[in-house]
């Protein structure tokens, strides 16, 4: 491959990594899956990688924040958070620094907490479908104790 031609490819697989970075951001891990998958030389999209990485225009680190903010904000828990952010692409390290700071939102449990137990910590059965649901949004088991305890608190200073 002449040098002519081989930059002409390197500047199309770039052109077109932009052009995927233009609709949504992306992970490192995912964006290079995604340029591979449409056909890309392998040694063309570390190339475009690179100079993204380098140009800051890719960055796993801030794009972990991003999906940390917009999940918290979605009322999602530590775990489901980590998963999500392994589903798409982030690498373990970046999405342990991440997560290390990040702190339960109780508002969230709380709310989820009433609109399933509606202040009655009497029926069992329905404690622990609440229980369950807040599993499911990836909250941990000592944060759920901690927020039915917190819950419960509530209850009691409203009939004080």
């Amino acid at each position: 491959m002449t040098q002519q031609a081989l930059e002409k490819l390197y500047q199309e697989t770039l052109e077109a990594a932009a052009r995927l970075l233009s609709y949504r951001a992306l992970s490192v891990s995912a964006l290079r899956d995604k340029l591979l998958a449409r056909g890309c030389q392998e040694d063309a999209v570390d190339y475009a990688l690179a100079y993204l990485e380098a140009h800051g225009f890719l960055d796993d680190q801030k794009y972990a924040e991003s999906t940390v903010r917009s999940y918290k904000r979605r009322g999602y828990g530590t775990l489901r958070i980590r998963q999500e952010l392994r589903r798409r692409g982030v690498d373990e390290a970046a999405a342990s620094e991440v997560l290390e700071d990040a702190t339960p939102d109780w508002d969230a449990m709380e709310a989820l907490l009433e609109k399933r137990l509606h202040g009655d910590l009497s029926d069992r059965k329905e404690v622990n479908k609440a229980i369950a649901a807040l599993q499911r949004r990836g909250f941990l088991w000592e944060d759920i104790r901690t927020a039915l305890r917190r819950y419960g608190a509530s209850i009691e200073a409203s009939f004080d």
